[in-house]
């Protein structure tokens, strides 16, 4: 028993400030999305007019609603999700650059975020929409959708970085 604690206590040790991360950033998420259900009723709410509202708008494909149409999209879209946490995870566990660890801590909080939004709802509750007045508006997204893509961008920035040093 003291091995098997041991060896858990390792783990979570070697992935602690991805873990953190990815904490917070579904504790957001899900303390947003729950603000928002709770206002559906009185949505959409122009904070700054024309250019950003809160709105609810529930996805069940993905990025730009892709298989949104898709019956099997949802379940899909679920296998992959828990796969791409499992991999974030263990990745984690040999991450030893601050970006790294950073980035691959805002891919699991943004993939678990709206993985659970998939198991309670049906569908990702995406609420942020931005618009250029006159033009366009971008799609809605969510904290989760807005942490995969820092995430990215910090691997990204990380490798960028790690690369030129050698």
């Amino acid at each position: 028993m003291k091995r098997t604690l041991n060896i858990l206590t390792h783990y979570v040790q070697a992935r602690r400030k991805g873990l953190l991360v990815g904490a917070g950033i579904l504790a957001a998420d899900w303390a947003t999305k729950f603000f928002i259900v709770g206002a559906s009723a009185s949505l959409p709410w122009w904070v700054v007019r024309d250019w950003f509202a809160l709105v609810r708008w529930n996805n069940r494909g993905m990025s730009f609603s892709l298989l949104d149409d898709a019956v099997w999209g949802p379940v899909f879209l679920s296998v992959l999700a828990v796969a791409a946490c499992a991999a974030f995870i263990h990745w984690l566990g040999s991450a030893t650059r601050h970006w790294q660890q950073i980035g691959l801590g805002l891919l699991l909080g943004g993939a678990l975020g709206n993985l659970l939004d998939r198991l309670t709802h049906g569908a990702v509750i995406d609420f942020v929409l931005l618009c250029a007045p006159n033009i366009w508006c971008f799609y809605a997204f969510n904290v989760a959708d807005a942490a995969i893509t820092l995430g990215v961008v910090a691997l990204l920035w990380d490798n960028l970085r790690y690369e030129g040093r050698q």
